[in-house]
């Protein structure tokens, strides 16, 4: 009977030690499991921010990071209100501005990624009312962090707008209208006297091929330009770049191809796919 009992005993504390182990080991596999999904993100962060393009934007005077990265890891720029009046409102001078842009209206300001560092890109929407929130779309889309992007035809300016992704590209196919031009048109206007050109280097605009017929296709210069938006109707400026570290990452993008980069028709109906890798290899982009 003694032995029955303390054997009947032992096993209660046994019971006893497990009910009281229990939260424990639940304690530790949570917390297992908490540091594992912790390193995933992590890892997801330091893959986007390695190889993607990240846009934050502040609109509204809110900043919005849409592509979950710290704003201040990325971009020197982090505010609007961190501008010079100027950089908010250019006026025109001897040096950049050929004329005074559209003034007032809502400024947005976008952090971008590129295989060649960072830019910041300030929109103004009074500039081009129709194509700005278009682009804006786009973005709050993920389109620029969803497939790759690369900056196919890169002489003077950069041409880029078509992902790697064939879906994401038909899904913003469609053509939207014109903005008014407000660039004095013709070949009048292509220098003025003081050496100013039409389009100053880092100005940010749609590409097109006739009227109404802009969509997925943008176009950066990476010199002073005399003949864009001298008629043509959708190289209406929707902004411009800012900040030092911009000017310096887009002078060290690759032209080499100059005009034979990957041609539209096979980003358009393929994507990048490993042809395009491997027949572009030094080509740069905007990349997820």
């Amino acid at each position: 009977m003694t032995t029955v009992a303390l054997k009947k005993g032992s096993e209660m504390t046994l019971k006893q030690r497990k009910k009281e182990n229990c939260p424990l080991l639940l304690c530790f596999f949570s917390i297992l499991l908490l540091a594992f999904f912790i390193s995933m993100i992590a890892f997801y962060r330091k893959v986007r921010k390695a190889t993607g393009m990240s846009e934050i934007i502040e609109k509204d005077g809110k900043l919005h990071n849409l592509d979950h990265l710290s704003f201040e890891s990325i971009c020197p720029i982090t505010s609007i209100s961190s501008l010079s009046p100027e950089e908010r409102q250019p006026v025109a001078d001897d040096e950049r501005y050929m004329m005074t842009p559209p003034k007032g209206g809502k400024l947005h300001l976008l952090c971008c990624d590129t295989t060649k560092g960072q830019f910041n890109l300030l929109l103004h929407q009074n500039w081009a009312p129709v194509g700005v929130p278009h682009f804006l779309e786009m973005v709050e889309a993920g389109y620029f962090t969803t497939s790759r992007i690369p900056l196919f035809r890169c002489t003077d300016a950069c041409q880029f707008g078509l992902a790697g992704d064939v879906n994401m590209t038909k899904r913003f196919s469609r053509r939207i209208k014109d903005d008014p031009q407000w660039l004095p048109p013709g070949p009048d206007h292509r220098e003025n006297a003081k050496g100013v050109r039409r389009y100053p280097t880092g100005y940010f605009t749609h590409a097109g091929a006739g009227e109404n017929s802009r969509s997925n296709q943008f176009v950066i210069t990476l010199k002073p330009n005399r003949f864009m938006g001298g008629g043509s109707p959708w190289e209406v400026p929707m902004g411009e770049l800012v900040g030092e570290h911009s000017f310096q990452t887009i002078s060290r993008w690759y032209n080499g191809y100059g005009e034979k980069g990957p041609s539209q028709k096979l980003l358009k109906e393929e994507g990048v796919t490993k042809k395009v890798l491997t027949g572009w290899p030094s080509y740069d982009g905007l990349h997820i």
